[in-house]
C-alpha cells in the first residue's frame, strides 16, 4: 500500500494538486513522528551511566523495544512499548490533522469535544498539564475557548494561565504543513488547538514560533541560519493576540482571575523568545548546545518542557546541523536530561519540512508505528495546501450502516469481555481488529486491574487502549 501511495503522489504522469508540496509535507510529517519514537526511549535517562545501564549502550540511535511505568501513584502499571512506537506528541500532532477543514482553519470544537476526550482512552506518555485540559475540555459547560481548569502537579495546584508547557507545540505541524502559502490562517489554528489545554504564552507563543519555522523551512528559508533566525526574530517581534471575537472572549476570562494581565505576560514571554534567538544566532558550532540549552532552562525539572525553551532548543539543534537529518535527531535525542522526544520531534519536523521526506533514514521511517497512515496524512494535507483537499474527513472513516452490528470496543473493554482476532467499531476511528488484550494486576486492595487492547483500525492508525477495571463499578472512560 505505501508504494502505491508514495508512486501515486510522485508519478509526473498522474500529477495531483498538491503534490508539489508532498515531499516537504510527508518529510516533516513523517520526520517529527520518527524523532518522537526515538526521543521517548531518552525522556526518562537521567544521564550516560543510566543509559548504558538500561540500554548498554552510549548513543540511541535507533528504535527498540523498551517499558515505563506510568498511570500515576494509585493505578502504576508496567507499559511495553515496541520498536517504532511514538508518544502522545505524535497521537494528538495526527488529532489536529483530523481536525483540518477543507480551507487550512481547523474545527476548535472537534478537536476539543471529539479528538481529546476520545485521546484520554489511548494515550501514551502524556504529561499532567495536556492530560487536565483534555478532561476539563469535556465538560458540556466549555467550549473550545473558555477551558480554564485547574490541575496538580506533583502536588502543587496549578491553574491554566500557568500551562505553558510544550503540548500544544508538538502538535501544531499540521496546521503548518496545510497553510504553507497562508501565514495568518496558520497563526489563527495555532491559537485554536493551543488555548483548548493551554493558557500561558510560552505555550502558545512557542506553538506559533515552531509553526512559523516549520512553513519557512519549506520554503526554503531554511537554508541560510542568518536568513532564517532574522525571519523568526521579525515574527517574535510583530506577533499579536488576535483580535477576533472568539480570542477577545477568551481574553476576558484570562484576565478576569490571572492576578496579572495575559499582556504582560505575552511581552514577558516575547523577550524571552527575542533573547533565546539571539543565543541561536551567536551560536557557531554543534559543542556549544548543551550550554545554550542549559541557558535556555531544558535541563532545569522545573522548565525543562516549557513551550519556549524546547522550541528554542529545536531551532538551536536544527539550525546548527540541520543538513544533517540523521545527525540532527540523534544529537537532539541524546539531550539526557532535557525533553527530549519532543525537542526531537521538533528537530525531525524541520529536517523533514527542508529537505523532503527521502531525507528521512529509510530504517526510522519504514519501521514507523502506523507509516502507511502518515504517508495518507501526508497526501490530504499536500492538498489541503494546494487548496483542493477535504481536511480531515479525508483520513477519517466513512460512517456506514455496517458498523452497527459490530461490537463497540469501549463498551466491550469496560466489561472486560474482549477477544484478540474480534472485529470492533469506534466512535472514532471506524472499524478495527483486536490484535492483542492483556490486562495486569495493580496492587490495590480492592482487586483493580489494567486491562489493554491493541487494536489496528482499517483507516491506518494502531491505538493501545487502557482502562481501570474494578470489581463490580463500571470504569467507562477511566483511563489507565
Amino acid at each position: 500500500m505505501t508504494e502505491h501511495l508514495l508512486q501515486s503522489v510522485l508519478d509526473p504522469q498522474h500529477e495531483e494538486p498538491g503534490d508539489e508540496y508532498f515531499r516537504p509535507v510527508a518529510g516533516a510529517l513523517i520526520g517529527a513522528a520518527a524523532a518522537d519514537a526515538l526521543g521517548w526511549i531518552t525522556e526518562f535517562v537521567r544521564g550516560p551511566e543510566h543509559l548504558r545501564q538500561l540500554y548498554g549502550t552510549d548513543q540511541v540511535d535507533r528504535y527498540r523495544a523498551w517499558q515505563k511505568k506510568t498511570g500515576g501513584r494509585f493505578n502504576t502499571y508496567i507499559d511495553h512499548i515496541s520498536r517504532g512506537e511514538y508518544s502522545d506528541d505524535t497521537q494528538l500532532t495526527l488529532a489536529v490533522a483530523r481536525s483540518l477543514l477543507a480551507d487550512g482553519s481547523v474545527n476548535a470544537e472537534h478537536f476539543a469535544k471529539v479528538e481529546l476526550p476520545l485521546w484520554l482512552q489511548y494515550s501514551r506518555g502524556a504529561g499532567a498539564t495536556i492530560t487536565a485540559g483534555a478532561r476539563a475540555a469535556n465538560r458540556k459547560s466549555v467550549k473550545w475557548n473558555t477551558n480554564f481548569f485547574t490541575y496538580q502537579r506533583v502536588g502543587r495546584p496549578l491553574s491554566y494561565r500557568e500551562a505553558g508547557a510544550n503540548g500544544a507545540a508538538m502538535r501544531v505541524g499540521p496546521i503548518a504543513l496545510a497553510n504553507l502559502r497562508d501565514s495568518d490562517m496558520t497563526y489563527d489554528g495555532v491559537w485554536r488547538t493551543s488555548i483548548v489545554t493551554h493558557g500561558h504564552p510560552r505555550a502558545i507563543f512557542g506553538a506559533a514560533l515552531h509553526a512559523e519555522a516549520l512553513r519557512l523551512c519549506v520554503q526554503g528559508a531554511a537554508l541560510r541560519q542568518d536568513e532564517f533566525i532574522g525571519a523568526l526574530h521579525a515574527f517574535v517581534t510583530s506577533a499579536a493576540v488576535p483580535e477576533s471575537a472568539d480570542y477577545q472572549t477568551w481574553l476576558a476570562l484570562w484576565n478576569e482571575g490571572a492576578g496579572g494581565s495575559f499582556q504582560a505576560a505575552w511581552e514577558e514571554t516575547r523577550a524571552e523568545l527575542l533573547s533565546g534567538l539571539d543565543l541561536i544566532a551567536r551560536a557557531d558550532t554543534a559543542d556549544m548546545i548543551p550550554e545554550v540549552m542549559t541557558t535556555l532552562g531544558c535541563f532545569q525539572s522545573a522548565r525543562k518542557g516549557s513551550g519556549a525553551a524546547t522550541v528554542l532548543a529545536g531551532l538551536l539543534i536544527f539550525s546548527l546541523l540541520g543538513s544533517d537529518f540523521r545527525k540532527a535527531v540523534v544529537t537532539a535525542i541524546n539531550q539526557l536530561g532535557a525533553d527530549t522526544d519532543t525537542i526531537g520531534s521538533f528537530v525531525g519536523g524541520l529536517c523533514g519540512a527542508c529537505h523532503g521526506y527521502e531525507n528521512v533514514p529509510s530504517e526510522w521511517a519504514t519501521e514507523l508505528q502506523d507509516y502507511d497512515y502518515f504517508v495518507r496524512v501526508a497526501t490530504e494535507l499536500s492538498r489541503v495546501a494546494a487548496r483542493a483537499g477535504m481536511g480531515g474527513r479525508a483520513i477519517l472513516p466513512q460512517r456506514s450502516r455496517t458498523v452497527e452490528d459490530l461490537p463497540d470496543l469501549l463498551e466491550r473493554l469496560e466489561r472486560g469481555d474482549i477477544s484478540k482476532g474480534e472485529r470492533v467499531y469506534h466512535p472514532l476511528f471506524g472499524t478495527g481488529w483486536v490484535e492483542s488484550v492483556d490486562a495486569q494486576a495493580l496492587r490495590r486492595r480492592d482487586g483493580s486491574e489494567a486491562v489493554f487492547a491493541y487494536v489496528r483500525f482499517d483507516i491506518g492508525q494502531s491505538c493501545k487502549f487502557h482502562f481501570i477495571r474494578t470489581p463490580g463499578k463500571s470504569a467507562r472512560g477511566k483511563r489507565a
